[in-house]
C-alpha cells in the first residue's frame, strides 16, 4: 500500500461560514531555499516540497431548496509527480501521527510511575501487541506531549503554590515567603521558610 500526507490550503468564508476549502499533497509547493552557514555543523535535510499538483477542492453547495447545503468535491487532481511513500514511511508524517486521549492518560500514568519515554513506548507496544516502532506516534511526539502538559500545568501549579503559602501565613504570621514574577507575570523565583526556621534568626 502506498500513501502520502495532506496539507490544508486556502479557504473562503461567506457571512462567517466556510464555503470552500483546498487540500494539497504534502509535497505541494516549491522547494524551500535555506541559507547554509558552513561554519556550523548542520543536518542535511532535503526539502519536502516537490511542486506536486495533486489536490482536491470542496465547496459547500445546495443541490436544491429541499436539501440543506452539503460539501461537494468540485476539483480533484490525483496524479503525483513523486514516488508515493510505503506504509512504513507514511507513519512518520505528522498528519498520520496521533496520540489519542486514552493513550495520553496511559502515558501520563506511566510517567508518574517513573518510566522513561523509551520504556513507555515499549510497554505500549506490548500492550497493543504491535511490533517495535509500529505505534501511531513517535518518541518525539511523547516528548512534545509532555512539554504541552507541562506548559498547561505550570501556571496552575504556581497559582496553587502561592495560594497555599498565603494560607499558611494567615495561619501562622511567622511563616515567611517571597517571590518574583517575570515580564509576563509568571512565577520566576520563590523563597519560603517554616516558622521555626525563621525564629532561629
Amino acid at each position: 500500500m502506498k500513501g502520502f500526507s495532506i496539507r490544508k490550503g486556502r479557504f473562503e468564508k461567506k457571512n462567517g461560514v466556510k464555503k470552500r476549502r483546498d487540500f494539497f499533497c504534502h509535497r505541494e509547493g516549491k522547494p524551500e531555499s535555506k541559507e547554509v552557514d558552513y561554519s556550523k555543523q548542520q543536518r542535511n535535510r532535503g526539502s519536502s516540497r516537490f511542486e506536486c499538483k495533486a489536490y482536491m477542492r470542496i465547496k459547500l453547495k445546495r443541490i436544491n431548496e429541499i436539501f440543506p447545503e452539503e460539501w461537494q468535491v468540485t476539483k480533484f487532481v490525483t496524479e503525483h509527480n513523486h514516488v508515493l511513500l510505503s506504509t512504513q514511511e507514511v507513519r512518520f508524517l505528522p498528519s498520520y501521527r496521533n496520540i489519542t486521549i486514552e493513550n495520553e492518560k496511559r502515558i501520563l500514568l506511566m510517567k508518574e510511575g517513573g518510566l522513561s519515554v523509551r520504556q513507555i513506548m515499549r510497554v505500549m507496544e506490548l500492550e497493543k501487541d504491535v511490533r517495535h516502532r509500529e505505534l501511531p506516534f513517535l518518541v518525539k511526539d511523547v516528548h512534545n506531549f509532555f512539554t504541552k502538559v507541562h506548559k498547561a500545568r505550570s501556571p496552575n501549579d504556581a497559582r496553587e503554590l502561592l495560594e497555599y503559602y498565603k494560607s499558611a501565613k494567615s495561619d501562622n504570621p511567622n511563616f515567611q515567603f517571597a517571590y518574583t514574577l517575570d515580564d509576563e507575570n509568571r512565577l520566576e523565583h520563590i523563597f519560603w521558610s517554616q516558622a521555626h526556621c525563621f525564629n532561629w534568626y
